[in-house]
Formats: structure tokens, C-alpha cells, sequence
């Protein structure tokens, strides 16, 4: 209990503990990120389809969300970084992925619609209804910031993509994407009309926001943290509550933060108190606590589990329409171990142990019941990328944009004149 007094005091001064400014993982443990890195890349390999150069979403499901997208070229890029994939087969993956992009239709001429075929390239229905032809039912923000963060990496670590991803970006309309400081998603109803609105929580929003500012168009609003906060307490830990309804402050944003463009000093903070009462859960119940969204392989088939949520504590969810019925709680395969890459702990090795029962022949599993110990989900796409982006960072000891994306130079999109240079 006095480790865990210490933390929490150090936390509520805006101090990190001792220790907490390690770059690398400790414990010596740099052979299990290896280890979990080629487990990871057996999904990247098995779902990995060559008309297009995008990764299913999930093993044999031949569709994926432009988030997933996103994640795929983040794993086809880790990959290459780890000396999993070879030059010229990463070089020609990677053109293919790209110029899938650039072919690809857009939603509106603005946007990508929300799901698309990784055999085709081809715009899909809703899920459910994948093979419905059409010209698409909407995009999500928080999806296009995810491709457009992975799109940023590529671009600033290496040039020999430029022109294609210049391409890609060319053929946003960011102005129905950033309205006046704010990310906005678009869709259609069920009657076929265009719904507009603001999208992203806590966490989320800022990770989105980063993205869209490293390409020069920054969502002021968006990027304001304290904007919509709230002050919450959860065991003890002081943390920032989202007080728009619908909010999940769970891992995943602090993380990709944390491995991508990489913390600003108040991100930090937040981060590690996300963390601190994961860890003070554990310490109350004895069960290892590790909060994300991830795929689960029965119903709901999907939950939202968040350190705090719409006023709970340690609220698990399933997605809104899914039947009724309980909703389990996993320990996250890629929490863990991006957890453990960014703020190493006896904690967090801890964490990664617990989550070994994930190991599959053809990847990692999105996570592990609490109580059993017994794999939740399949391996998926968002699992991969970041097991990969956390063997890379723990190798590295710094994100992939260290210190933090810089804006691009503005370049002719589909809603500015082509007047700038690329």
C-alpha cells in the first residue's frame, strides 16, 4: 500500500514516480517484445492480401475500417523497421497499399467510407451487409485521423513515398473534416440522409486532432484536452472525465499517442494516471487490470472497457445494438505490452505475463478473460500493429516521431486551390 500512496502522490503533484522517464523497457525483457513481435507478424503474413497490400481485420475476414487500414500500414511499416519483412518485398507491399489509396473511392469526393474490401479496394456496405454495392454510408474522423497519423509516419521516415502519399492527401476535403476547431464525422441516416456531427472523447479526439494538425489542419478545439474535461477521481487517482456523454477514457489513445508523435508533457501525465489506476485496481482486487476496446470472439463481440466512463468506474460495455446479455472483462493483449513498452513497471511485466494465454500459431489474440486467464479475442489487425509498434519503440526508446509530429506544409486538397508546392 505504500507503493501505491507514493504513485498516487507523486501523480497528484505532477510528478512522475522514480524511474518513470526510462526510455527503454527494464527488467531485461527486450527478447519477449522480440519474441511477441514474430508472433505478431504470423497475422500480417496469413491476412496480408496482394491485390491491394491491405490486412484483413480479423483472420479471414476479407474487410476492414479505414482505422484498420490505418493499422495495417503501421504493421507493414514496424515490420520493415524489425527486419521482419525484407527491403524490396516491404517496398512493394507498401506501393500497393498506397496506391490502393490512391485508387480507392471516397465517400462523397471528401473522404473514405468507413469499411472497404481488402481483396477489391472496393468501397462496403455497413457491417452486416459488406457486399452491399453503393457508393458508401459515411466516414468516421477519428478512422481518417488514424490513416492520416500512419500516412505521417511513412511520409517523415521515408521520402520514397512522398509522392504517393502526397497523392492520398491531395484528395481530402479537410473542410468537412475540421469545422471550426472541431473533427467531424459524416454519415447517412436510415433514410439516406447526410447526418453531420462532432466526434471524439477524451483521448481519442486528441489523437485524432494530432494527426490532422501534422498534415496543417489542426482542430484547435480538438486539441484542447481541458476543453470538455471534467475532474474525476478513480481509487484515488486524479484523472480527467469527459463531460460530453459517451465518453471512454480507456489505454489505446494514451498509447498510440505515446509510441507515435509521442507525449506532450500534459498527455504524459494524464497517460500515467490512466495507468496508475489500472494498477490500483489491482491492488485493491488482485486481479490484473489492463481497460481498452477489443474484439471479443462470442457476443457482444466487441467492448468497450474504460478506467472510467459516463460517470462509472471500471465500466466494460458492449457496442450500442448488441442483445442483451453480460458483457466479460479481458486484460488487452496490445495494452499490455504497450503499457510495459512505454512506462516499463513491475506492473506492467506483470501485465504482459498475464496476457501469454493470447498467444496463438497465427498471432496475438486481442486479450484475455480476467478471471480464466482463457484468450478473448481473435488476432485482429489493431492487436498486431501495436505489439509491432511497441517491439519497435522498445528497441528504439523513443516514438516514431520523436519528438512530435511537426505540421506539413499545406498541400492542394480537394477543398484548397492548388497554389502551394508539395
Amino acid at each position: 500500500m505504500l507503493k501505491q500512496f507514493i504513485v498516487a502522490l507523486a501523480l497528484v503533484c505532477g510528478a512522475a514516480p522514480a524511474g518513470a522517464q526510462a526510455a527503454l523497457p527494464a527488467l531485461g525483457d527486450h527478447d519477449v517484445f522480440d519474441s511477441a513481435a514474430r508472433t505478431a507478424y504470423a497475422y500480417v503474413q496469413a491476412n496480408y492480401n496482394e491485390s491491394t497490400g491491405w490486412i484483413n481485420s480479423v483472420g479471414g475476414y476479407g474487410y476492414a475500417t479505414v482505422w484498420d487500414i490505418g493499422s495495417g500500414l503501421m504493421a507493414l511499416y514496424c515490420a520493415d523497421q524489425l527486419d521482419l519483412l525484407d527491403g524490396p518485398e516491404y517496398d512493394r507491399r507498401m506501393r500497393r497499399a498506397l496506391q490502393s489509396l490512391v485508387e480507392a473511392r471516397l465517400f462523397d469526393s471528401a473522404a473514405y467510407n468507413k469499411t472497404y474490401s481488402t481483396r477489391t479496394g472496393h468501397i462496403a456496405g455497413r457491417p452486416g451487409q459488406e457486399e452491399t454495392a453503393g457508393t458508401g454510408y459515411g466516414w468516421s474522423v477519428l478512422d481518417m485521423g488514424r490513416l492520416l497519423m500512419a500516412l505521417r509516419v511513412i511520409d517523415q521516415n521515408q521520402p520514397q513515398y512522398h509522392s504517393l502519399i502526397r497523392q492520398i492527401i491531395g484528395r481530402l476535403n479537410f473542410d468537412r473534416m475540421v469545422v471550426e476547431g472541431e473533427l467531424r464525422g459524416e454519415d447517412l441516416d436510415s433514410r439516406g440522409r447526410k447526418r453531420r456531427y462532432q466526434e471524439g472523447r477524451i483521448g481519442y479526439e486528441q489523437y485524432a486532432a494530432l494527426a490532422f494538425a501534422a498534415w496543417g489542419h489542426p482542430p484547435a478545439n480538438a486539441l484542447n484536452v481541458r476543453r470538455n474535461a471534467r475532474p474525476v477521481t478513480v481509487l484515488g487517482i486524479p484523472l480527467l472525465g469527459d463531460r460530453r456523454p459517451g465518453d471512454h477514457l480507456t489505454s489505446d489513445p494514451f498509447l498510440m499517442m505515446g509510441l507515435e508523435p509521442g507525449w506532450t508533457p500534459e498527455m504524459r501525465q494524464l497517460a500515467w494516471r490512466v495507468l496508475a489506476a489500472q494498477e490500483a485496481r489491482w491492488r485493491q482486487t488482485g486481479t490484473i487490470t489492463i481497460v481498452n476496446e477489443d474484439a471479443l470472439t462470442g457476443p457482444p463481440y466487441f467492448l468497450y472497457y474504460s478506467v472510467f466512463s459516463d460517470g462509472g468506474e471500471f465500466v466494460v460495455e458492449p457496442p450500442p445494438g448488441a442483445p442483451d446479455g453480460p458483457t466479460p472483462r479481458t486484460v488487452s493483449t496490445k495494452g499490455a505490452f504497450g503499457w510495459h513498452a512505454l512506462l516499463p513497471s513491475e506492473y506492467t511485466w506483470n501485465a504482459v505475463q498475464r496476457i501469454e494465454g493470447a498467444r496463438q500459431s497465427g498471432g496475438w489474440g486481442a486479450g484475455v478473460f480476467e478471471e480464466s486467464g482463457r484468450m478473448s479475442g481473435a488476432p485482429n489487425i489493431n492487436t498486431t500493429a501495436m505489439i509491432l509498434e511497441a517491439a519497435l519503440y522498445a528497441r528504439r526508446g523513443r516514438p516514431m516521431l520523436d519528438p512530435a509530429p511537426a505540421p506539413a506544409p499545406a498541400v492542394a486538397t480537394a477543398s484548397t486551390p492548388a497554389t502551394t508546392s508539395p
